[in-house]
């Protein structure tokens, strides 16, 4: 079994916010990842996405597994929001799937076999070009981004300065 918890080269911090209504019937929530180094606290890396409930679905399901298969299981796994086809629009609902959405991310945080998973870095990819389902782009139509700066080492990144890549180190 791998050591479950570390301190690594980055604190970890996630937070899920603004959950907004797509035109096509679906709630989007705004996740953003900031990353700080440790010896450097003044570099910090933040990647911002937009997901779907599904998208946090699957993440955990994933991560369930990995964890359950390579951790020691020292701490409960959190649960997580059950699917809901009616209600699903209820700010109750919304509310317990966006606090289920980051205290998952939140957990992963520390634990090196969930945070240096494929599924992690999946969730947090962006695309240079993309069919984007954000608040700009409610009609989700092609929208062509800015091609992703080159990655740099965290140590030439200036404090609160947003990146967004295509490979995080999350």
């Amino acid at each position: 079994m791998i050591s479950q918890r570390d301190r690594g080269e980055l604190a970890r911090f996630y937070t899920v916010t603004d959950p907004t209504r797509h035109q096509k019937g679906y709630t989007l929530y705004k996740v953003t990842a900031r990353l700080i180094s440790r010896k450097n606290p003044e570099d910090v890396q933040e990647i911002i996405v937009w997901k779907r409930y599904s998208d946090f679905r699957k993440l955990h399901q994933n991560l369930w597994q990995l964890y359950k298969n390579v951790c020691s299981h020292s701490e409960l796994f959190p649960p997580f929001a059950k699917a809901k086809v009616f209600g699903r629009f209820d700010e109750s609902v919304i509310e317990e799937r966006r606090q289920c959405s980051e205290d998952l991310l939140q957990f992963s945080a520390n634990i090196p076999a969930l945070y240096s998973s494929q599924h992690i870095q999946d969730f947090f990819k962006v695309f240079d070009t993309a069919v984007l389902v954000c608040p700009r782009c409610l009609n989700a139509v092609p929208c062509p981004l800015p091609p992703s700066p080159p990655l740099q080492p965290l140590t030439q990144r200036s404090a609160g300065q947003i990146e967004h890549h295509s490979s995080p180190a999350v």
